[in-house]
């Protein structure tokens, strides 16, 4: 099994709680996991990096642990899992965002890197509602993981990769402001992301 956070903090859950089953619970997530890829193998090259990266994973560990846990424990796990990730990244987000005048930038790559790396070919789709001037605006209206989760019956596990951007890019920088009022995984019709440096 490659190695994946999502896998790593399952193998230590089950590891401490679990320990007479590890070894089969282990084996079970391997199972899952094959087979999750096995149905998305023809997904792009794109794609298939936010699925290996976490959707696979997430979903494959969430179905797992629910065998030997309440189905709201096992989501609650998961969501630890994703949340002790994002605390990691904003960490080293905090530690560039100490660069002066770094700051004014952070909406521009924004503006820049989101078509690379959640693009249409990385089953992402969005409209711009203004990524220029200080502000990075757009309305996500078709997102991979939020799409996984419902195909495989796992809508309520989505919510924790939107709630890991919330803790990722909220309170980066005093002039940055980090605004979302929805997301698809959260019911509703887009993710409305922004944004922008707090002047502007």
């Amino acid at each position: 099994m490659q190695k994946n956070y999502l896998v790593s903090a399952f193998k230590a859950t089950v590891s401490q709680r679990f320990p007479a089953q590890k070894d089969a619970l282990t084996a079970a997530l391997a199972a899952r996991l094959a087979q999750l890829r096995a149905e998305n193998a023809d997904a792009s090259k794109k794609k298939q990096r936010h699925l290996e990266g976490q959707i696979l994973p997430g979903i494959a560990v969430y179905e797992t642990l629910q065998t030997v846990m309440p189905r709201n424990e096992a989501l609650q796990t998961v969501h630890g899992y994703v949340e002790q990730r994002a605390w990691k990244l904003k960490k080293a987000f905090l530690k560039l965002m100490r660069i002066p005048g770094l700051y004014r930038k952070v909406p521009g790559i924004f503006c820049k890197e989101t078509p690379k790396l959640f693009g249409e070919t990385a089953g992402f789709a969005a409209r711009e509602i203004q990524t220029s001037g200080g502000v990075w605006r757009i309305d996500m209206t078709r997102c991979p993981y939020h799409d996984a989760c419902v195909r495989y019956g796992c809508p309520e596990l989505c919510p924790s990769f939107c709630d890991s951007d919330d803790i990722t890019y909220n309170g980066l920088h005093p002039k940055l402001a980090w605004l979302r009022t929805k997301t698809l995984g959260r019911g509703g019709d887009c993710c409305d992301f922004c944004l922008r440096i707090k002047e502007k």
